[in-house]
């Protein structure tokens, strides 16, 4: 668990600043600081932390490190092309490094199934298709999940659209989870995280069923009734952890997935109906 953690978080506050940035001016910038953060990051990024023992290219050891060299050596030369200081309009570069080490677990089914994938190429692509979104994208940025009433069928449309861009931009299969990671970084404070083994555990989804936008907005109906039990302590909680009260219960979440996370959920009492 420490492994799959270690370093990524940071990646997330990155994107996140570079996110406010692009909404605020239309660029962002890259500083020196930041490359020696990255750096540092990638170092201790641990690809085997994300190794399939049951696939039978993972399982393999030469083909695992040839996987492993492969995208590595992609990503090295996507950061020295594109992450150097200086101010940037491309918002696919804005988040790229956090879908990349966030999302790695579909990024490895595009190294084994795309010879010709090249990261640089893919997120110029997700950028042109954000940047239409920018104004959709960022009216959600200053709402809160909380308070107010959700947006469904907007939600949804976003969800749908963003859902499809990916499914077009990798391998042709749906791609939930990347989404909702999307969604969430561009407003934290309207859009939970949400993973299978969460959904599964709060009985959102059944094993195998795949996630759906009819899924998150259930989802995300269920977290703002939830979250109303516990109305007087959320400032409080996201001013000390300077983080929106949906990435600390996803963070929470995600910590308990490895150890009988449905016992757990019962107890919070967090179900979807």
């Amino acid at each position: 668990m420490f492994d799959i953690l270690e370093g990524r978080d940071e990646f997330y506050e990155l994107a996140r600043k570079w996110v406010e940035e692009w909404f605020s001016s239309g660029t962002f910038t890259i500083s020196q600081k930041d490359t020696e953060i990255i750096e540092d990051l990638v170092k201790g990024f641990n690809y085997d932390a994300f190794r399939n023992f049951r696939d039978p290219i993972e399982r393999d050891e030469n083909k695992w490190k040839n996987l492993v060299a492969k995208a590595d050596a992609q990503f090295k030369t996507f950061r020295k092309e594109c992450f150097k200081p200086g101010s940037y309009g491309e918002v696919g570069f804005a988040i790229a490094l956090f879908l990349f080490t966030w999302n790695f677990q579909r990024f490895k089914e595009y190294f084994k199934r795309r010879r010709s994938l090249q990261l640089k190429a893919y997120f110029e692509g997700l950028g042109a298709f954000l940047e239409g979104k920018k104004n959709l994208l960022n009216d959600f940025a200053t709402k809160r999940l909380i308070s107010g009433q959700i947006q469904e069928e907007t939600a949804k449309q976003i969800f749908q659209e963003l859902n499809t861009e990916l499914v077009n931009l990798g391998i042709g299969a749906n791609e939930p989870i990347g989404t909702v990671k999307l969604l969430h970084v561009f407003a934290p404070y309207y859009f939970p995280l949400l993973d299978n083994k969460i959904a599964q555990a709060t009985e959102l989804l059944h094993e195998r069923q795949s996630l759906t936008k009819e899924h998150y907005i259930k989802w995300m109906n269920a977290l703002k009734g939830w979250l109303t039990n516990f109305d007087g302590v959320v400032g409080t909680l996201e001013s000390k952890f300077n983080s929106s009260i949906l990435k600390l219960v996803d963070e929470g979440l995600y910590l308990m997935s490895s150890v009988r996370l449905e016992r757990r959920v019962e107890k919070l009492g967090l179900k979807v109906d």
